[in-house]
């Protein structure tokens, strides 16, 4: 019988600071919570002991949305997150090219604000990579950089029609640069040579690993399926899984294939029962189905109620009365949908899928929209009416470079004070979910926490806030981060109560101690997963 006593702590649970400084845990589960003595008398004298050293204790942050699939993928390729100037993206390329010798040259995180709006070109990337296709994803994975050879490949020319869910950027005599946007990208992508599972689900423990030292207890895989170059993650899960190695609560949402019609609907759903109950039995939950409704206001693909400076509205990927199909035969058959919206117009839409549903069956799941960068001001309430999570990646909400440069002027600056509406939400009763959508964006949870509160980018005090109105108390940004997703997740609690499951995160430092300013220092210290002490 293993025992842990956690002491001198701050503690956290369900959006308040206790009045308690122990947590005692047995066999996995919380026993007791209160001051030292109190917690080491109904532990025993034989129980471990953890020194919180003054610093928060908190229930594990649970990820509502990210990709550790993706990035275990990307680690695998040539990786160009980070790179913070041209020159440096050339080199990284160049380097990659020149010591592999697979027949894709393949990889990504390209910063869309070092080219031009129309993107990268293929003459670009001939000069780093001429002797075989290139295929390198932007930094949020809804655009991609072509050379002549990968466009070649797929037979990609000036009469090449543009997918109904994606476009080729074109030079003016029709011929495409170079530049694929959102389902463009299937164009090529499905030409490239798949990783082997075994160095997938290496990559993915050792990743996993470090989403553990940041905090995060449990997980949702956003995206279970082909799509974009990537295969489906299932695979490497449940690899780790059948060997014990994999650590932490990960759960996953199954793609939902773009190709989809209400004629497949049916099987589709079928489908992703029977995935679900084999992934669940393995110990992998998967009863959540991930719908993409639109892409990012960046390449003007995010669906907006109002249109962009070319007169353009963005772009929808399923017909509304697909949608109003779909949503209400996967509730009814126990799946939940994890819809991916950015425009307030494709928001809209989703809320009209949920609004389809019985509310018998709705009750039953927890359906959720992610990202949510524009949301109409009527369609606010009808978060809380019908029962949706708002599912946010509070990390987005500041005025970064990305945010200045390429996202305001294409909605109009005047819009900036509407833009990631989370106070509203929650004031509206909407229930709070924080996850980080990693690696488009890091997935440590202080510094989503810090935008949440603060409204601007990490170690930028003086900067302007993003909405100030749209702040969130710290408490609140903390609960959503670790409540508000576990419930979301179906994986606990979240709370630090008898019963409960023993997934902490112990922070550094108390951050309600100081400044708001300084909430970005907050380091995780320690993390402890079904008791067991997992990183520190």
């Amino acid at each position: 019988m293993s025992s842990l006593l956690v002491t001198d702590g701050i503690l956290f649970s369900a959006g308040t600071v206790l009045d308690a400084d122990s947590v005692g845990v047995r066999d996995g589960r919380i026993v007791a919570v209160g001051s030292r003595r109190e917690v080491r008398d109904a532990l025993g004298t034989d129980a471990d002991e953890l020194d919180a050293r003054g610093g928060l204790v908190t229930p594990g942050f649970v990820d509502a949305h990210l990709h550790l699939g993706g990035g275990a993928v990307d680690a695998l390729r040539c990786d160009l997150s980070g790179a913070a100037t041209l020159a440096e993206v050339d080199e990284r390329i160049r380097s990659f090219a020149a010591g592999a010798t697979a027949a894709w040259i393949v990889g990504g995180g390209w910063d869309p604000t070092l080219f031009p709006p129309s993107g990268p070109t293929a003459a670009h990337l001939d000069s780093l990579v001429g002797d075989r296709p290139a295929f390198l994803l932007d930094a949020d994975h809804h655009g991609a950089w072509a050379n002549s050879a990968a466009l070649a490949a797929a037979s990609i020319d000036r009469d090449t029609p543009d997918p109904s869910d994606g476009r080729l950027e074109r030079a003016p005599d029709g011929s495409p640069t170079g530049a694929l946007r959102e389902g463009a990208m299937q164009l090529v992508s499905p030409l490239i040579p798949p990783n082997d599972t075994d160095d997938i689900a290496r990559a993915l423990l050792e990743v996993s690993r470090s989403a553990l030292a940041a905090g995060i207890t449990g997980w949702q895989e956003a995206a279970l399926g082909v799509y974009a170059g990537y295969p489906d993650f299932s695979h490497a899960y449940l690899a780790l899984l059948r060997d014990g190695a994999l650590v932490g609560r990960a759960t996953g949402a199954i793609w939902v294939p773009r190709d989809l019609t209400a004629a497949g609907i049916d099987a589709f759903v079928a489908e992703t029962v029977d995935r679900a109950r084999v992934n669940s039995a393995a110990g992998f939950p998967t009863r959540t189905a991930k719908l993409m409704l639109d892409g990012i206001v960046e390449t003007r693909t995010a669906h907006l109620c109002h249109p962009y400076p070319d007169g353009s509205h963005g772009l929808s990927y399923f017909a509304p009365d697909l949608v109003q199909q779909l949503v209400p035969a996967l509730n009814a058959a126990g799946i939940a949908v994890h819809v991916h919206a950015l425009g307030d117009a494709a928001v809209h839409d989703a809320l009209d899928g949920f609004a389809a549903v019985p509310s018998a069956d709705r009750s039953r799941v927890r359906n959720h929209i992610a990202h949510l960068e524009l949301i109409a001001p009527d369609d606010v309430a009808r978060f809380a009416a019908l029962e949706v999570t708002a599912n946010c990646q509070p990390y987005w909400a500041c005025a970064n470079a990305l945010v200045r440069q390429v996202t305001l002027p294409l909605l109009g600056r005047e819009r900036a004070d509407d833009l990631y509406p989370f106070a509203a939400l929650r004031e509206a009763g909407a229930r709070l979910a924080m996850g980080s959508d990693w690696p488009v964006s890091t997935f440590d949870p202080w510094l989503g926490v810090h935008v949440a509160v603060t409204r601007r980018p990490p170690g930028e005090a003086d900067a302007e806030p993003l909405g100030a109105a749209q702040s969130l108390p710290l408490e609140t940004a903390l609960d959503a981060y670790t409540r508000g997703s576990a419930d979301l997740l179906g994986i606990g609690p979240g709370v630090l109560e008898p019963g409960a499951a023993a997934d902490l995160a112990i922070a550094d430092r108390n951050p309600f101690a100081g400044a708001a300013a300084g909430i970005h220092e907050t380091r995780n210290r320690a993390t402890v997963v079904a008791g067991e002490v997992v990183a520190v």
